[in-house]
């Protein structure tokens, strides 16, 4: 099990990458939202999180790329905070009654006793730590794609 841990982790990149693409995940809507004003918030974000090499878009882009990339933004950020969520909450299952989440555990999946109930809620959230690089790096990749799409690249060329 140590050794497919293992594999699994290398493969995934946890490193600075994943925590950018997390941050950006979670800033991509507010910036968003900040750029409907013609300001370049979320270009530059994107520039420095996620290395994305756009141009310095005019008012009438920035504008366009904003509203377009808002569904992304709210898809990003629930699944940001929902993903991470899970981890934490799971993994530090017996921390939820300092927080005012606890219950019965004899309601709670693997109880009656807590180290059942924290043995299942870990494994979920185990899964769930090891899918969470994959989940940033589709949603990050999305919305560079789209900044390319729309702004274009610093060059001048537009993405395809």
């Amino acid at each position: 099990m140590a050794i497919l841990v293992s594999r699994v982790t290398r493969r995934s990149r946890f490193g600075s990458s994943l925590w950018r693409r997390s941050a950006y995940a979670f800033a991509a809507l507010p910036a968003g939202l900040a750029s409907l004003t013609g300001a370049r918030v979320q270009p530059a974000l994107a520039h420095r999180l996620l290395d994305v090499p756009s141009a310095r878009p005019g008012r009438f882009r920035t504008i366009l790329h904003a509203l377009l990339s808002l569904p992304l933004g709210v898809l990003s950020l629930l699944a940001g905070a929902y993903g991470w969520g899970i981890v934490v909450l799971n993994l530090f299952y017996p921390a939820r009654w300092l927080i005012g989440m606890g219950g019965s555990l004899r309601d709670a999946w693997g109880g009656p006793t807590l180290a059942g109930a924290w043995a299942v809620h870990a494994t979920g959230g185990l899964v769930m730590l090891l899918l969470m690089p994959a989940l940033m790096k589709g949603i990050t990749t999305l919305q560079a794609r789209l900044m390319v799409r729309v702004i274009g690249r610093a060059d001048g060329t537009m993405g395809r």
